[in-house]
């Protein structure tokens, strides 16, 4: 008997004992188990993104990534290799003894196929992030026209943290507006910024007349007046067409949304995240920080 249960480390007997699960071990309980395995496996995939006490992050798990998926039993049946009928025989008999030696090799297995997603994703991830010159669009852009160095900036307007790092930014491109290609990416937390979607939709219609960079400062400098108010007046003030500029805010919402999707396609879970050729920096980011992954980059 231990050596069949010794058996049961071999992958054959593991797609073979997977296979004959719903025979063997109610389905609620499956689920419950695997469920509860599935979470964990997900809690321990790697962060590209360190946790931040100057970053403001996402709260709703609904924003998250799609779960992964547990591969069918159907799935597994399909890849399970032909075994003996005694072997099965055997197998059978030590499922109906010991059923906890199905639900174990079933969870190894689950958590196994976890980790080779998730590394696989880690991989698609770093490499999305390397080409950022592809993930510019139609979003607003200053800085070097060669755009041989780019850098995302996913932000929101009314996080104070993105304030801070914007002073610093400035400063970086004023020494490197020769070198480095901002692009602006909106990443509203809307669950805890009530006007960070409002003052987004504001930049991106300014942007529609080509005062993007205006407006995106005086947002950033005068947080505490963020308002429907503020916004017609900064457009006043920087001699917007008021009914263009209304009208347009109306349109921003798609377009707002798919910079939030790319941002957590890339792992973006907080602002403001900068990503300069796959050189992260998160956070209230000093001058200094963005100089170190610039010559990082340059290496």
């Amino acid at each position: 008997m231990n050596n069949l249960l010794n058996l049961c480390r071999f992958p054959i007997l593991s797609l073979l004992l997977s296979s004959l699960l719903l025979g063997v071990l109610p389905a609620r309980a499956m689920t419950k188990t695997v469920g509860t395995d599935m979470a964990t496996a997900s809690k321990s995939l790697p962060q590209s993104i360190e946790s931040n006490p100057t970053t403001d992050r996402v709260v709703n798990n609904s924003d998250l990534p799609t779960k992964l998926q547990t591969p069918s039993s159907q799935t597994l049946l399909a890849q399970a290799t032909k075994v003996s009928p005694q072997l099965e025989k055997q197998v059978l008999e030590v499922l109906r003894k010991h059923p906890e030696v199905l639900l174990e090799v079933l969870q190894k297995y689950t958590i196994e196929q976890e980790k080779k997603q998730q590394q696989a994703q880690l991989e698609s991830l770093k490499q999305v992030r390397k080409n950022t010159k592809a993930l510019i669009g139609d979003s607003p852009v200053m800085g070097a026209s060669d755009r041989q160095i780019v850098m995302l900036v996913f932000s929101d307007f009314q996080c104070p943290f993105c304030a801070t790092a914007n002073k610093s930014l400035k400063e970086f491109m004023a020494k490197n507006k020769d070198k480095v290609t901002l692009v602006y990416k909106h990443f509203p937390l809307t669950q805890i910024h009530p006007e960070a979607l409002p003052a987004a939709r504001a930049a991106w219609a300014a942007n529609k007349q080509g005062k993007f960079w205006e407006y995106h400062d005086a947002l950033f400098a005068n947080q505490a007046k963020l308002s429907e108010a503020f916004y017609t007046e900064t457009a006043t003030s920087l001699k917007l067409d008021l009914k263009k500029f209304d009208a347009d805010r109306k349109l921003a919402d798609n377009f707002i949304v798919e910079d939030f999707k790319l941002g957590r396609k890339v792992g973006v879970d907080g602002t403001p995240t900068f990503i300069m050729n796959g050189e992260v920096v998160t956070g209230a980011a000093s001058l200094a920080d963005l100089e170190k992954a610039l010559a990082k980059v340059k290496k």
